[in-house]
């Protein structure tokens, strides 16, 4: 799928690195197995605030544009997913197969940061009013 640019927003929520995806039907997805440590270690190297809300655009071929630009070696496969291996660390990427046909040799990433974890407007969710009013009502169950 060569040239195909992919995005995801991670943000913290709850004690973890999760992201949204409303093309793939992704809400508050966690990273799991390591890749919560290298997230860290991408908004350290990038000059990012500890738990700062971010964009990842990433590709199996090498992407134009600005952010602090990395990239993850295949390490791996287990029956959970694939592994790959930034900064002298390995993390699993279970959400992989929507992104890719087959899992590939490298993924160029770029991130940039954001100021926002989500879009309590619903806006991220195709403007449907009603997550946007699901979406404010649990976050202030959250809060209280």
């Amino acid at each position: 799928m060569g040239n195909v640019l992919n995005t995801i927003k991670p943000y913290w929520h709850d004690w973890a690195w999760v992201f949204d995806d409303p093309q793939r039907g992704q809400w508050a997805k966690p990273f799991v197995a390591r890749t919560p440590e290298m997230v860290d270690q991408v908004l350290r190297r990038a000059g990012l605030p500890s738990r700062q809300p971010l964009t990842v655009t990433f590709s199996d071929d090498d992407n134009p544009g600005f952010g602090y630009r990395f990239v993850l070696e295949w390490a791996r496969e287990e029956r959970e997913g694939h592994w790959y291996r930034w900064g002298g660390m390995e993390g699993l990427c279970t959400a992989l197969v929507r992104y890719f046909d087959a899992p590939p040799p490298r993924i160029y990433c770029r991130v940039t940061a954001r100021k926002t974890p989500f879009s309590i407007m619903g806006a991220d969710r195709g403007d449907r009013p009603e997550s946007a009013a699901r979406d404010v009502n649990a976050l202030f169950r959250r809060t209280r």
